[in-house]
C-alpha cells in the first residue's frame, strides 16, 4: 500500500472482510492517523463501483456523528478510501463490555438520530443501519460508518443493489447482519426512502434499550431468513412490557419506529432526536430507586437546625485585590351571522367591545402564563457532605464517596441555566468566622438555596439524604425544607454515585425543567478513570494539595479520558495556583495545551471560555481576557459571571469607577458580603473613603466578626487619620495573627503619632516575615530616614526600586515614586507619578504620594496643589504631620490648609 499511496504509511491491519481490508495508517503530510479501506480486486468492477458510491455519498455529509471521507485513490483495478480513523468499538461490543445507564443509552440514540438526520437532510439513505456499522469510542461518542450500499433519495428502488449483493448457497451467511436490521420494504425489494432507515433505527434502538432483538423475542432467535419473515409479517412485543421502569414516552417512541406499513411510519430522524432530548430531560427528574418526601417543616438557621451539617474551613483572599471569584389549544367553532343580514350599529359596537375585551384578556393571560413559567435564578450553596459517626468505611473511602457526591452536585449546578454556584472559597470565608450558622451563611453569600447532604454508610453502600433549604418568605431568619431525597448508593461504583446524585439533585427542583441540561452532555467515563478523578478532586479540593504531582496526574487522566469535563476546571485551578506561587510560566503553557487538546464539545463551551479568561488574566493579557468575556457571553454565561469578569478587568486596569459600577450591579443580582467588600475596595482605590467606609459598614452589619472586614476598616481609619481607632484595631489583629501587613500598618500608625521607636520595631518585624516585600521595605526605609539612619534607609530605597521597576499598577507606581523622591531622582519620580495619575486621576493616595515627592524635591507650589487634592479626596490631615512636609510650614497656604482641616498645631513646633 505504501507504494500505491506514497503519502501514507501503513501501521497495522484493523480488519478484513469479503470486500477488502482496512488498515490504520499515518498521513505523512498532515501528520494524522487515518483508516484506509483497500478493496480486493474483482474483475466485474462491482466492488469499485460500490466504493466510489460510498465515497461520493460520504462527501455529501459532514457531521460529527458520521465517519468522514478524506480522499479516494483509484488505480483502475484497485481502489482505496482514505477515511477518518475513529478508535472505537462497534455498538454491539460497546454494549457487551460497558455498563450503560438509561441516560447514557438515550445519549447514544440521540447521537445516532443526529447523524442520521444529517444524512437524510443531504438526501442520503444509509440502507444498512445495524450495530456493526455504528461505532462508539470509550468516551461514548458515536459515529455511523459503512455507507457502501447507501442510496441517493431520488433513486426509485434498491432492487439492482440487492441483486448485485445476492449470493446463492451462502446468502444467509453473507447477508445475516443486514437481514436482521432491514425494513419490510427493503426485504421485499420495494422502492425506498428515509423511512427505511427509521425502521432499521427502531430495531437498533429496541435492541439497545430492551436487550433483545424485537423480532427474535419468543422465537429463540432463528435464522436470518426467519427473522426477516417476522419483520415483514409480525408485530414485536411492546417495549413497555419489558422495560417496566421506563417512561412511556420512550417505549411508545420505540414502537412508533417499528410500524410496518410505510405510509403510517411518519417519524423523521430529526423528530426522533427532538423527542429523545425531551425524554432525557424528563428522565433526569424521575424518581428512581428512592424514597421521596417533601415536608414543609421549618428549621432554624443555626447549627442545631439540620443536624450535624459539617462545613469545611479554608483561607480567604487578601485585601490586595477583589475576591472573585405545551398542550395545544383546540380552536372553537365560531357561529357567524349571515353575510346578507346587516349587523345593527349597536351590535357592531358590542362586538367590537367584546373583541377588544377578549383580546386584552388573552394578552393578560399570556403574560401571566409566561411570567409563571419563568425560571427564577437560583444562587446555590453546596455544603460539604457529612458522614454519620457510625460510618464503618475506611477514612480514604469516606473521602472518595463524599467527594464524588459533592462534585456531582457542584457540576449539576454549573451545568444548569439560571443557577449560579456560590464558590466554596466564599462559603468557607463565612463559615470560618461563623461555623454552622446557616442564617449567617445565607445572609452573607446571598444564597437562595442551600443543599445539605448526610450519609450513613457501611462497607457496601451509603444511605444518602439530600435536603434543599430555602429562606421562609415571611421570616428570613428561618429556613424551609423545600424538598428532600433519600436513596442508596454503592460505595465502590463512583460513576453510579455521580449519575444518580445528579438525577436526585434535579428532582429537588421540580419547578426547574432543565436542571443539568444547559451545556455539556455527560458522556460515559470508565469507572477506573472516574475513580482516579475523584481521588484527585479529594486531594486537591479537599486537602489543598495543589502540587506538580497532582497536575501531572490530572494531565494523564485527561489524555486517557478527554470527556471527563470536570477535570478541566480542576486542572486550570491547580495550574494557576502553582503559577501564582512559583511564577513558573510552564504551568500556564501546560494549561493552554490541555485546553487546545480538549474535545470540540468542551473547547467551544462556555466553560472553556471561562478557563481561558483566567489564563489570559494571569498572563496579564487583558485584551485576550476581554475576548474570552465576549465568547462567554455568546456561549450563554450568566450575568453574574460576566459582571464578575468585567469588574475584575476594570479593577486590574485601574478603572475603579467602572469596577465599582460592575460590582454594584452584581450586588443587585446577589447581595453578598464578598461583593460589598469588592465594592468598598474599589471606592478605596478611587480615593472615595466616605463611600468605602459606608459600604464596609453594610458588610460589617452582616458579619461583624469578620477579620478581614475589620482590618479593612482599620485601614480606612489609618488613611483618615483616626490614629487611636486604627492603632487599637491593629494591635488586636497583630496580637491574634501577627500578620505582616498589619504589622506594617501598625508601624505607620505609630509613625503618624510620632512614636518612631515603636514604629521602627514593628516595621522591622514586618520585614522579617517577608524580606522582599516592597511596601514593608519602603516603610522601614522611611522610619530609618526619620531617625537619621540614612545609609540603611538608602539601601532599602534602592531595593524597593529594584523590585518595583516595570510594574504598572497604581499601588506600585506611587511607592516607586516615593523611593525615587527620597533618593532625589526627580525625573524618575515624576515619571512614575505621571503613570499613576493616568491610571487613577482622582485617587487620594496618588495625590498624597505626589505631595511627598514634590515636597522632597522642594517644589512647594506643586506639593501644596497635591496636598489640597489629597485632603479633598479624604486623606487624613494627620498624614501631613510626617517630616517630609516640614518645609511646607513656611508657606502660608499650607498653614491655612492645616487650620481648615483642624490640624492647626502642625506648624507650631
Amino acid at each position: 500500500m505504501d507504494n500505491k499511496l506514497p503519502h501514507y504509511s501503513r501501521e497495522r491491519l484493523l480488519g478484513e472482510g469479503g470486500m477488502g481490508k482496512v488498515y490504520l495508517a499515518q498521513d505523512n503530510q498532515l501528520q494524522r492517523q487515518v483508516a484506509i479501506k483497500e478493496l480486493t480486486y474483482q474483475p466485474n468492477g462491482d466492488t469499485v463501483n460500490h466504493a466510489l458510491q460510498e465515497a461520493r455519498l460520504l462527501a455529501r455529509v459532514n457531521h460529527s456523528n458520521i465517519i468522514q471521507i478524506y480522499n479516494v485513490h483509484d488505480e483502475g483495478d484497485h481502489i482505496s478510501l482514505v477515511m477518518e480513523y475513529f478508535n472505537s468499538k462497534t455498538l454491539t461490543q460497546f454494549q457487551q463490555e460497558s455498563y450503560c445507564t438509561l441516560i447514557q443509552k438515550l445519549d447514544l440514540l440521540q447521537q445516532l438520530s443526529s447523524g442520521l438526520a444529517a444524512a437524510h437532510k443531504n438526501d442520503v439513505i444509509h440502507c444498512d443501519l445495524k450495530p456493526n456499522n455504528i461505532l462508539v469510542n470509550e468516551q461514548g461518542q458515536l459515529k455511523i460508518t459503512d455507507f457502501g450500499i447507501a442510496l441517493i433519495a431520488s433513486n426509485e428502488n434498491i432492487t439492482n443493489t440487492l441483486e448485485s449483493n445476492e449470493k446463492t448457497d451462502n446468502a444467509e451467511g453473507i447477508q445475516y447482519g443486514s437481514l436482521l436490521y432491514m425494513s419490510p420494504e427493503q426485504i421485499q425489494r420495494q422502492a425506498l426512502d428515509y423511512r427505511s432507515d427509521i425502521f432499521s433505527f427502531g430495531i437498533v434502538a429496541y435492541q439497545l434499550m430492551v436487550g433483545s432483538h424485537p423480532f427474535a423475542l419468543g422465537y429463540n432467535g432463528g435464522s436470518a431468513t426467519d427473522i426477516a419473515n417476522r419483520i415483514c409479517e409480525s408485530t414485536p412485543e411492546h417495549a413497555k412490557n419489558l422495560m417496566l421502569n421506563a417512561p412511556s414516552a420512550l417505549t411508545d417512541l420505540l414502537m412508533e419506529m417499528l410500524i410496518q406499513p410505510l405510509e403510517q411510519r411518519t417519524l423523521t430522524a430529526s423528530g426522533i432526536e427532538n423527542r429523545l432530548k425531551h425524554i432525557r430531560t424528563a428522565l433526569m427528574q424521575a424518581e428512581i430507586s428512592e424514597q421521596a418526601t417533601m415536608p414543609l417543616s421549618e428549621l432554624p438557621l443555626s447549627s442545631g437546625s439540620v443536624g450535624s451539617v459539617g462545613i469545611g474551613g479554608g483561607d480567604t483572599a487578601s485585601y490586595t485585590q477583589p475576591i472573585l471569584h405545551t398542550q395545544a389549544i383546540q380552536p372553537t367553532q365560531v357561529i357567524q351571522e349571515s353575510e346578507s343580514r346587516p349587523i345593527p350599529w349597536f351590535r357592531q359596537n358590542n362586538i367590537a367591545i367584546t373583541s377588544m375585551t377578549i383580546f386584552c384578556l388573552m394578552i393578560i393571560i399570556l403574560y401571566w402564563f409566561d411570567k409563571t413559567n419563568e425560571v427564577e435564578t437560583k444562587q446555590v450553596v453546596i455544603l460539604k457532605p457529612t458522614l454519620s459517626d457510625s460510618s464503618l468505611m475506611a477514612p480514604m473511602q469516606q473521602d472518595l464517596v463524599t467527594s464524588a457526591v459533592e462534585d456531582a452536585l457542584r457540576q449539576a449546578v454549573i451545568n444548569t441555566k439560571n443557577m449560579y454556584l456560590i464558590s466554596q472559597r466564599e462559603v468557607n470565608a463565612i463559615t470560618k468566622e461563623y461555623p454552622d450558622d446557616l442564617k449567617k451563611l445565607r445572609q452573607a453569600v446571598g444564597a437562595s438555596d442551600i443543599i445539605t447532604t448526610a450519609l450513613e454508610c457501611d462497607n457496601s453502600r451509603c444511605k444518602v439524604s439530600f435536603s434543599r433549604l430555602v429562606a421562609k418568605a415571611n421570616n428570613s431568619d428561618r429556613l424551609t425544607v423545600k424538598s428532600e431525597k433519600n436513596w442508596l448508593a454503592p460505595v465502590d461504583e463512583f460513576n453510579a454515585i455521580f449519575s444518580t446524585s445528579q438525577m436526585q439533585f434535579a428532582s429537588l427542583f421540580p419547578e426547574h425543567s432543565k436542571v443539568n441540561q444547559s451545556a455539556l452532555v455527560q458522556r460515559p467515563i470508565h469507572e477506573e478513570d472516574y475513580r482516579d478523578y475523584i481521588a484527585l478532586y479529594s486531594k486537591i479540593k479537599g486537602h489543598g494539595n495543589y502540587s506538580v504531582e497532582s497536575l501531572n496526574k490530572l494531565e494523564a487522566l485527561l489524555i486517557r479520558s478527554p470527556y471527563l469535563y470536570a477535570a478541566y476546571s480542576l486542572f486550570r485551578e491547580t495550574a494557576l495556583n502553582l503559577y501564582k506561587h512559583t511564577r513558573d510560566e510552564s504551568h500556564l503553557k501546560r494549561l493552554e495545551l490541555v485546553l487546545q487538546n480538549s474535545p470540540p464539545e468542551y473547547r467551544y463551551s462556555v466553560f472553556s471560555a471561562i478557563d481561558r479568561f483566567w489564563l489570559a488574566s494571569d498572563r496579564g493579557n487583558m485584551s485576550a481576557a476581554r475576548l474570552q468575556v465576549s465568547e462567554a457571553k455568546k456561549r450563554g454565561a450568566d450575568n453574574l459571571t460576566i459582571l464578575g469578569f468585567e469588574a475584575f478587568m476594570f479593577f486590574n486596569t485601574g478603572k475603579y469607577q467602572k469596577a465599582a459600577d460592575s460590582y454594584s450591579n452584581a450586588f443587585k443580582l446577589r447581595p453578598s458580603t464578598t461583593l460589598l467588600n469588592n465594592l468598598a475596595f474599589s471606592y478605596w482605590r478611587m480615593g472615595d473613603l466616605i463611600k468605602a467606609e459606608s459600604t464596609l459598614n453594610k458588610m460589617l452589619a452582616i458579619v461583624p466578626n469578620n477579620y478581614k472586614a475589620k482590618r479593612f476598616q482599620a485601614n480606612i481609619w489609618l488613611l483618615q487619620g483616626k490614629l487611636e481607632l486604627a492603632i487599637a484595631a491593629y494591635e488586636k489583629t497583630v496580637t491574634n495573627l501577627n500578620n505582616g501587613t498589619d504589622l506594617t500598618n501598625l508601624s505607620l500608625a505609630y509613625a503618624l503619632n510620632k512614636q518612631y521607636d515603636k514604629s521602627l520595631d514593628f516595621a522591622q518585624k514586618a520585614l522579617d516575615l517577608n524580606p522582599q516585600h516592597p511596601f514593608k521595605l519602603l516603610n522601614l526605609a522611611d522610619i530609618e530616614m526619620i531617625l537619621g539612619n540614612k545609609e540603611s534607609a538608602i539601601s532599602h530605597y534602592q531595593k524597593v526600586i529594584t523590585i518595583l521597576m516595570g510594574k504598572n499598577e497604581v499601588k506600585y507606581l506611587t511607592n516607586l515614586a516615593q523611593a525615587y523622591g527620597q533618593l532625589n531622582q526627580a525625573n524618575l519620580a515624576i515619571a512614575a507619578l505621571s503613570e499613576a495619575q493616568a491610571l487613577a486621576p482622582e485617587n487620594g493616595e496618588v495625590s498624597y504620594s505626589s505631595a511627598i515627592v514634590y515636597s522632597l524635591l522642594k517644589e512647594k507650589a506643586s506639593a501644596i496643589h497635591h496636598v489640597k487634592a489629597a485632603l479633598k479626596n479624604n486623606v487624613g490631615v494627620v498624614w501631613f504631620n510626617l517630616p517630609w512636609f516640614d518645609s511646607l510650614c513656611q508657606d502660608y497656604e499650607f498653614m491655612q490648609l492645616m487650620v481648615k482641616y483642624e490640624n492647626s498645631g502642625r506648624c507650631l513646633n
